[in-house]
């Protein structure tokens, strides 16, 4: 008795199984297609969601002349707090003031460049990171090097060297207190 129980309840669920695995089959050949068409027609028309994902696309702020702004005003900044530091001459302080954007050159360099390698070993105290740029202006030139990319935030230099031809290359003035 107790077999003949087991063996109902088996083949009654074995038989309950199969049918709803064909009743499951059967919906996911039909939706699939319906859904296709549904699909299909959807993108050939224009709706609310294609008119969002345009006006999105026009309207996204361009990023790029930000990013430029900050990162000549980060190079700027730390080019001008060199040469006060570094010359203390007159004619350094008028050119402090004409330094902009307009008129430096700058360009990022990398660790794997030869000629950072050999400024590097020649000046120990600077060590090589992810964004290091070198600004010209005038007779300056400035190595100049961050944590962080300045295109992104306002920032301090981390570390900076700057070089410049003087009067007399041996003439070395400290500025007095």
């Amino acid at each position: 008795m107790e077999r003949m129980k087991f063996t109902l309840i088996f083949i009654t669920a074995l038989s309950l199984g199969l049918a709803t695995s064909s009743l499951i089959a059967q919906d996911a050949v039909n939706p699939n297609k319906a859904t296709s068409a549904v699909e299909e027609g959807h993108d050939a028309k224009e709706g609310q969601d294609k008119e969002f994902y345009e006006y999105y696309y026009k309207t996204i702020a361009e990023s790029q002349p930000l990013k430029k702004a900050k990162l000549e005003y980060n190079l700027i900044k730390a080019l001008k707090k060199e040469i006060v530091s570094r010359d203390t001459t007159k004619e350094a302080k008028e050119n402090i003031k004409k330094i902009d954007t307009s008129n430096i050159k700058y360009e990022k360099v990398y660790r794997e460049s030869k000629w950072v390698r050999g400024f590097m070993g020649q000046l120990p105290h600077l060590t090589a990171r992810d964004f290091m740029f070198v600004v010209k202006y005038d007779k300056y030139m400035c190595f100049v090097s961050f944590d962080v990319n300045p295109e992104s935030y306002l920032q301090e230099a981390r570390q900076s060297q700057l070089i410049f031809e003087g009067k007399d290359k041996f003439e070395i003035s400290i500025p007095k207190p």
